[in-house]
Formats: structure tokens, sequence, C-alpha cells
């Protein structure tokens, strides 16, 4: 326990940041940590998926990783700069997963070593984790102070423009990572202390329902956290909306949202360890498992989030980047 709590905090602290960089430097800061992010967590999931079946071919993988973010990044800015939006970033990226599905089906049938279990192996890995991962990048693509909106000093002003715009960017990006930390902490000390029920005890022995349910509030105070903070104009966060009522319904909201995302990407996680027969996916964080124990949760999370904003901008009429 004294070790998962030390490289928590040492976990926190580099995710704090990468995300100051980000925001106060260099956008693209922020996707290389997910690009190098992908590259580790899918490593992991090949060695998970060998020992059930044949071994993904990690290279073919690697280079799905980075021609999928080259196809993100020059979608977004050719849309930026000819119709005034970064629409069609993530829909580049999963048209690349099918070529390079198409690839892998070449280099089958041109190689010897490699059979039809090694296309679908390395499909599985394209998909979960690094597929899912591309939402952690289109969170970074939402509209803030990159996009010509000001900062006073260090302070993000959400009225530069004449009206309030509010700065999605680092709202989405900070509210994913914690209040997935805010589910994942509650969830352990809220099930340590009335235990109960197991919540599903084949896939996950150790979560309980009094767990889950510490897991939803934590991801709600986390979100209230956040919401605090957004009145400072640290990381540029501001509200959703210039009625602080409806600003911290949504923030709440959002909270709950990801904290259920979290719970459900931990049992996915859990239930593929289990079926793999492997108690962490890696050995790279002691007392955390692999980069993939670590961010398990947080994945169906970040797709959420991305889902939960876009509606959200939609209906705020504003525009994304």
């Amino acid at each position: 326990m004294k070790n998962r709590v030390i490289f928590g905090i040492v976990l926190l602290a580099i995710m704090a940041l990468v995300l100051f960089l980000s925001q106060y430097v260099v956008a693209e800061i922020y996707d290389a940590f997910i690009v190098l992010l992908m590259i580790l967590t899918a490593y992991e999931m090949t060695r998970a998926i060998e020992n059930k079946y044949s071994k993904p071919m990690f290279g073919v993988i690697v280079v799905f990783i980075f021609v999928g973010y080259a196809a993100f990044k020059t979608v977004h800015e050719l849309n930026a700069a000819f119709h005034s939006n970064g629409y069609g970033g993530i829909t580049a990226f999963f048209v690349v997963l099918i070529a390079m599905f198409i690839v892998c089906f070449i280099v089958n049938m041109a190689s010897s070593k490699h059979t039809f279990e090694n296309v679908i192996s390395t499909f599985i890995c394209m998909i979960y984790p690094v597929g899912i991962m591309v939402y952690f990048i289109g969170l970074n693509y939402f509209s803030g102070a990159d996009a010509g909106l000001a900062f006073t000093g260090w302070q993000y002003d959400p009225y530069a423009s004449g009206s309030f715009a509010p700065n999605y960017r680092p709202i989405a990006i900070i509210m994913t990572f914690a209040c997935g930390a805010g589910a994942d902490i509650f969830a352990l000390f809220v099930g340590k202390l009335f235990k109960g029920p197991k919540l599903a005890p084949i896939i996950s022995p150790k979560k309980t329902v009094s767990g889950a349910i510490g897991g939803l509030f934590g991801g709600m105070v986390a979100a209230a956290l956040v919401f605090a903070l957004s009145f400072t104009g640290v990381f540029g966060l501001t509200g959703f909306n210039e009625n602080v009522f409806i600003s911290l319904a949504l923030y709440l909201s959002l909270g709950l949202c990801v904290a259920i995302a979290t719970e459900v990407g931990d049992l996915m996680a859990s239930y593929i360890k289990r079926f793999c027969e492997i108690k962490d996916y890696g050995t790279l964080i002691p007392g955390h498992g692999g980069a993939l124990d670590r961010i398990d949760g947080t994945l169906v999370a970040s797709m959420v989030t991305y889902l939960f904003i876009t509606i959200v901008i939609y209906f705020s009429s504003a525009v994304v980047v």
C-alpha cells in the first residue's frame, strides 16, 4: 500500500507537469505523452494476449500508432484551416486502423511465420488499447486557449472575445484524469472500509458494491474540486457556462459519467487479465503494475468525456476547433 500511494503521488505530479506544459508551452507535449502511452500499453497488451493466442505483430501496431496520429493531426489542421473547425481527426485515425488491418493480411500472406491468428491478435491490440486511446488525443483538440482565446498572465480570460467562451480543452483533459483518479481512490478506501457484497466476483474478486458506490461519489467529489478550481483560472480552467448553477450541474454530471466509465473500464481490463491468466499487464510501475493497469479505467472514461463535451458544445452552439 505504501509503494502504491507513493507512486500514485509521483504519477499525479507527472500528469500535472504534462498538463501544465501542454497548456502554457506547447499543446503537442500532451500528444507526445499519449503516443508514448499508446506504445507502452500496446506492448503490454501484446504480452498479455500471447499467453492465449499467437503473438500480435507489435511492429505493425507501432507503425499504426505513428501513422494514425499523423493522419489525425493532418486532417485536424486541414479542417481547421479550410472549414474553421477540427472535425475529422478521430475519423481519420480509424480509417488508418482499417488500412492497417488490411496491411496485417498482406504481411500474413507474404510471410510463412505468421498465421491468421496473428492478424486477429494484432487487430485486437490496435482496437484495445490503442484505438480507444485516440480519444485521449481528441480531448486535446477541443476549443481552447491555443485557438486565439486569451490569457491574462497565467489566467485564462473567458471574456476575451467579448462574450463568455469556455476553455473546453483543459476541462476535458483535467476532468477525465481527475475524476478517474477520484473514482479509483474512493472505490479503494470505501471498499476496504465497508466491504460487503462483491461487485463481480468472477471477474474481479476484490471489487465490492460499496466500493463501486464510493467510486461514483469520488468522481463527483473530484468534479466539484475541479469546478472550484475553475474560478481561479489555473491550467486555463473555466466553467462550462456563464451561469454558475448550470456549470456546476454539468461538472457534477460529467464527474458521475467519468466515474461510471472508469469502473466499467476497470472491469473490462480485469476480465481480459483473467482470461489471459495474468495478474498485471506489466511491472513498469511498482505497486501499480504496468501502464495499462494504471489507465485501464481512464481509457473508457476518455470516450465518455469526449462525447459529453461534444454534446455540450453542440447544444451551446459553440465550435470545436
